[in-house]
């Protein structure tokens, strides 16, 4: 039996919850007999935090912490083993505990009382009534700004009296995650390379787009490429490169290392396996600092553990936990988090500095 199934099932947990392909799954050895043309699995499980390319959410963001997921993944094989594949997979993810932002909270004191204040000073002077937002806010600026929003720029003092002037904080949703990932993939001996689409509605992506971009859908259009290298059967090193074209363009890039061997059994025929991933996800040209949203750079660091069991041959469980920390731009985007701001709440943040993320997955492969 070869172990690219259990790893499938180990993997497809990243797959589902990164909307992306899963992490590399080289075999331990080649077996001629349990060669298919058509292969896939059917996956659904379990997470206890909220997560996605390696960002776990605060609680505050989901209003909650847990996820529940399901995912179709198939493969087609154009000839010989070893060649062309199409590889493809339909995952769904769905977040429980709530489906709106921070609970759509209201202003803070402070920013209640600016508001008062606004509203008080508007109201008798007659060349202001009517007038849009932002020009209201110019006028507040060039009379007041060196005061409660000292050491703001002018832009970030307009989106601020905006909000203000509108009396409430924008409300803002969580939909559930819909990705249909599709890759041709070319396979050697010690190397792969896939170059694949990917779409999403919802997830974390999906407030991004819609909240942070204002693009009024909760999707974005991804295209990707992944070269991989598997030096032994027991190591592989590949890097998925993202550009989103739709929704939101910009670069992602998910460079990772992935260990594997077998705990219980041996490579042809795994009864336990042992499997272990380093990986980081980073942004260029992707965020922009006027949505107090996130910030370009490294945005996550984890390390997942996970131990695929064979019940049957063709059924797999697998537990896993995985370690991740923040990285700098992430870690910006809490400094700077617009709901954080005008609710005068530090739990008002949109990701946990470390998290930990246990989840299952049971896996029927076909």
């Amino acid at each position: 039996m070869k172990l690219h199934i259990s790893l499938l099932a180990a993997t497809l947990l990243c797959g589902a919850a990164f909307a992306g392909p899963a992490a590399p799954t080289a075999d331990f050895a080649d077996n001629g007999a349990s060669f298919k043309r058509l292969s896939g699995s059917l996956n659904a499980g379990y997470e206890t935090n909220y997560n996605g390319r390696g960002l776990v959410m605060s609680h505050s963001v989901a209003e909650g912490d847990s996820a529940m997921f399901a995912a179709l993944k198939y493969n087609y094989d154009f000839g010989r083993q070893g060649g062309w594949s199409w590889d493809g997979a339909l995952s769904y993810r769905n977040v429980p505990s709530g489906h709106t932002l921070y609970g759509n909270p209201s202003f803070g004191p402070t920013f209640r009382g600016q508001q008062q204040m606004f509203a008080s000073m508007i109201q008798p002077d007659p060349a202001w009534q009517g007038m849009p937002g932002n020009a209201i806010a110019s006028n507040y600026i060039s009379q007041f700004v060196g005061t409660e929003l000292e050491g703001l720029t002018k832009n970030e003092v307009e989106a601020q009296m905006d909000h203000i002037a509108s009396g409430s904080i924008k409300q803002a949703n969580i939909e559930p995650e819909i990705a249909i990932v599709n890759s041709l993939k070319y396979t050697r001996e010690k190397w792969n390379f896939a170059l694949g689409h990917d779409f999403i509605h919802g997830g974390i992506l999906g407030v991004m787009a819609k909240h942070y971009r204002d693009q009024g859908a909760s999707c974005v259009n991804e295209v990707f490429v992944r070269p991989e290298w598997t030096p032994a059967k027991w190591v592989s090193v590949g890097c998925t490169t993202r550009f989103s074209f739709e929704g939101i363009v910009g670069w992602w890039f998910e460079p990772d290392v992935t260990f594997k061997a077998p705990i219980i059994g041996t490579p042809d025929d795994v009864k336990l396996a042992g499997v272990v991933q380093f990986g980081l996800s980073a942004t260029a040209d992707y965020f922009r600092s006027s949505y107090f949203a996130c910030d370009n750079g490294t945005q996550a660091f984890w390390i997942k553990l996970a131990t695929p069991w064979f019940v049957t041959k063709n059924f797999i469980i697998t537990p896993s936990v995985s370690f991740n920390w923040l990285g700098k731009g992430a870690i910006n985007a809490n400094k700077t988090s617009e709901f954080r701001y005008y609710t005068e709440n530090s739990h008002s943040i949109p990701f946990r500095n470390f998290g930990v993320v246990g989840g299952c997955a049971a896996t029927y492969t076909f």
